[in-house]
């Protein structure tokens, strides 16, 4: 897809690591100014894993594909947060073609009935709300540039299923494939389109610190964590950052222009089942 997104900006959140970072590489491969974020702090309340990570080399490979790269540090949960970003990607690029919502986070390993508030609200904050703040501050500029746009969701097969023990996160992502569909009819006239990529099981540090806990829980190996985890997929295998921005990449490109309010399933077949 080398220069097919020429003259085209993109954001992507949660861009520090794993899917954000692939996504990000992804798009200023095709030619693309990509704006990154990630939360600043490296500890978020209710969350057992670090957060963050090295999101200026991030940026320094994006200006290695020859476009330009702006690098943010960025809550979700924060709308003064979300709206800096924004009036800084518009600035530094003038213009904003492709959302990208990726900040998530993942905690679990309980009953929903044994989940305390924060745990909750916290996971429904950055899943959920995180991504509808940047679609407030940054769609009207979408509108009004009058060019159309593209803006993908990641929710996950958590988003079409459910998954005991982590009801809050399927909440978020049932909430994600809402919020997609019902932004798809809005958008429309305006030649945006909003799809949802759903992946399984992702090979990320994020689902590697929650295989961890899920071993130590239940007294397993860390393979063994992987392979109780991928009992759902059909085809065995952890889905890799590459191949969710791959599967970005179509919903971004311009043989995906009528595809609209979709929900494009990565699962190896989870969902199938």
């Amino acid at each position: 897809m080398a220069g097919t997104l020429a003259g085209k900006a993109a954001l992507v959140t949660g861009a520090a690591r794993g899917q954000g970072r692939a996504i990000a590489l992804a798009l200023a491969e095709a030619g693309a100014d990509v704006a990154i974020c990630d939360v600043g702090a490296a500890a978020m309340e209710t969350v057992g894993y670090a957060l963050g990570g090295a999101l200026g080399e991030v940026a320094q490979a994006i200006e290695a594909h020859g476009v330009r790269a702006l690098a943010m540090a960025c809550d979700v949960r924060d709308m003064a947060e979300v709206e800096a970003f924004v009036a800084a990607a518009l600035e530094a690029f003038g213009r904003i073609d492709i959302i990208v919502n990726n900040a998530g986070i993942l905690t679990g390993g309980r009953p929903a009935h044994e989940l305390d508030e924060a745990m909750w609200t916290t996971m429904i904050d950055v899943n959920l709300t995180g991504a509808w703040r940047v679609v407030r501050a940054a769609v009207p500029h979408m509108i009004a540039k009058g060019e159309g746009g593209r803006i993908v969701n990641i929710a996950s097969v958590a988003g079409h299923v459910g998954t005991p023990g982590y009801a809050h996160y399927c909440a978020s992502k049932h909430g994600m494939m809402g919020l997609t569909r019902a932004m798809a009819g809005e958008l429309a006239e305006h030649r945006i389109t909003v799809n949802a990529l759903c992946p399984g099981l992702v090979d990320t540090p994020m689902v590697a610190a929650a295989t961890d806990d899920l071993a130590a829980a239940r007294g397993l190996g860390v393979e063994e964590a992987y392979e109780l985890q991928l009992t759902p997929h059909l085809i065995k295998e952890k889905i890799t950052s590459e191949q969710s921005a791959a599967a970005v990449m179509y919903l971004v490109s311009e043989a995906a222009r009528v595809v609209t309010g979709s929900a494009l399933m990565i699962d190896a077949g989870w969902s199938a089942t």
